[in-house]
C-alpha cells in the first residue's frame, strides 16, 4: 500500500514534466540524431511566433489564401483524379507566372543578342572597306612612287648627259 501511494503520488506530481517538456518542442528527431535541427526549428518557431503573433503555419495558411481567393482546387498530377488541392492551383500559378516571366527576359535577350550581331556585322564591313581603301591607297602611293622614280632617272639621265657635253666642250675648245 505504501508502494502504491508512493508511485500515486510521484506520478501526479511528475504529470507537469511532460508539459513542461512540450514547450521545448519536438524532440523525436533526438533518436535520429537530429536534436540540433530539431531545437533550432523550435526555437525559429517560437521566434515567429512571438514576432508576428502568427506561426509559421498560419503564414502558409494566409499565403495560399492570398494567392488563391477563390480556393480553386486542380489536380496536381492529370492521371490521378483524387489529387484535387489549393497547394496545386497554387503552385501551376506560380509556375505560369515564372514561364512568363522568363519568356520575356528570353525575347529581350535574344534581340540584344540579334542586336549585338548586327553592330558586330556592321563593323566588320567597316573594317574590310577601310582594308580595301587602305589597299587601294598603298597601290596608288607605289604607282606614284614608281613614276616619280622613272621621272627622277630620267631628270639624271639628261643631266648627266648635260655635264657630259659641257665636259666636252671645254676639251675641244
Amino acid at each position: 500500500m505504501k508502494k502504491l501511494s508512493i508511485l500515486l503520488t510521484s506520478m501526479f506530481l511528475l504529470v507537469g514534466c511532460a508539459e513542461s517538456m512540450a514547450l521545448l518542442g519536438p524532440l523525436t528527431g533526438a533518436s535520429n540524431g537530429k536534436m540540433l535541427q530539431s531545437s533550432i526549428n523550435s526555437a525559429v518557431s517560437y521566434g515567429v511566433k512571438k514576432q508576428t503573433g502568427k506561426t509559421p503555419m498560419q503564414h502558409a495558411l494566409a499565403y495560399a489564401e492570398e494567392k488563391n481567393p477563390n480556393k480553386k482546387k486542380e489536380k496536381c498530377i492529370s492521371f490521378i483524379e483524387k489529387t484535387n488541392s489549393e497547394a496545386c492551383m497554387i503552385a501551376k500559378k506560380q509556375i505560369t507566372l515564372a514561364k512568363s516571366t522568363l519568356i520575356k527576359k528570353a525575347s529581350i535577350t535574344q534581340t540584344n543578342i540579334k542586336k549585338t550581331a548586327q553592330t558586330f556585322v556592321d563593323k566588320s564591313i567597316k573594317v574590310k572597306q577601310e582594308v580595301s581603301n587602305l589597299d587601294k591607297s598603298k597601290k596608288l602611293a607605289k604607282e606614284f612612287f614608281i613614276t616619280m622614280k622613272t621621272k627622277i632617272k630620267k631628270y639624271d639621265e639628261r643631266w648627266l648627259e648635260k655635264i657630259e657635253r659641257s665636259r666636252a666642250n671645254r676639251l675641244y675648245q
